[in-house]
């Protein structure tokens, strides 16, 4: 991680979203990279620890990595990439069954299947997650995806700076899916996209309840971040009509 980088987007994010929470730096690394191996999760009465209670520390300032033992969730651990074999075919139905009759997100069955196959999930790509908040980035990290938890106003400014130089109106994507495939999962796959669209998240209801009412997500593949790092002295956050809303940021 270059260090200009990191204290140019310390010193812009301070100046034009006061106050606002520091986004979460997230990379495959096959070592731990500073980052210590999360907890692994408590028993819970839903069956799973959503992964986004599990990020509830790395908000909070402390590193951690994830893999395939310590993810509480068996949908986080395939979407992330860390299932070691494919599903059997008891497996995959257990899963469908539980999409459509346990959490009613799917009507059917053929729908769940369709949508697996548009949205497959791409393999880890090292042997761990590494998850840092950004005031907490070293020397040595490589950022694939930042991760932004944010306000309706600070989603307002990072939506329309991914705009500013999109030549179509889709530079920001927000699938129907899971909230860690929202949070990572969509952006890692943009990596290799010639345009890398930012992903808006957060909507899943199983993980509303790991985050606060007006928080949702914002993230953004590496090479999209530092366009949208390198415009902000440019655009419209310099102008009169976002300085109403960064005042407003300030004064809550």
């Amino acid at each position: 991680m270059d260090a200009k980088t990191k204290a140019l987007f310390i010193r812009k994010w301070e100046k034009y979203f006061p106050g606002s929470e520091w986004p979460l730096a997230c990379f495959y690394s096959d070592s731990l990279c500073g980052a210590e191996p999360a907890p692994m999760p408590r028993p819970s009465d839903k069956g799973y620890t959503c992964v986004f209670g599990q990020l509830a520390a790395v908000r909070a300032g402390k590193p951690l990595a994830f893999n395939g033992e310590n993810l509480g969730c068996f949908g986080a651990i395939g979407t992330l990439g860390f299932s070691a074999n494919a599903p059997t075919r008891e497996e995959a139905a257990y899963l469908v069954d539980f999409l459509v009759t346990t959490e009613k997100f799917y009507r059917s069955a053929a729908q769940v299947e369709a949508t697996m196959k548009h949205n497959p999930p791409l393999p880890a790509r090292g042997r761990y997650l590494v998850v840092k908040r950004w005031d907490a980035l070293e020397k040595a990290d490589r950022p694939q995806v930042v991760c932004f938890f944010a306000t309706p106003d600070t989603v307002s400014g990072l939506h329309a700076l991914a705009g500013y130089d999109s030549m179509t109106p889709h530079a920001v994507m927000a699938p129907f899916s899971s909230g860690c495939d929202t949070l990572i999962g969509f952006a890692m796959k943009e990596l290799d996209s010639a345009e890398p669209r930012a992903v808006l998240g957060g909507f899943d209801p199983s993980m509303r309840s790991c985050t606060k009412p007006s928080v949702l997500t914002f993230s953004v593949p590496w090479p999209k971040f530092l366009t949208m790092l390198d415009n902000m002295d440019r655009c419209f956050l310099t102008t009169t009509v976002w300085d109403v809303i960064r005042r407003r940021m300030q004064r809550t």
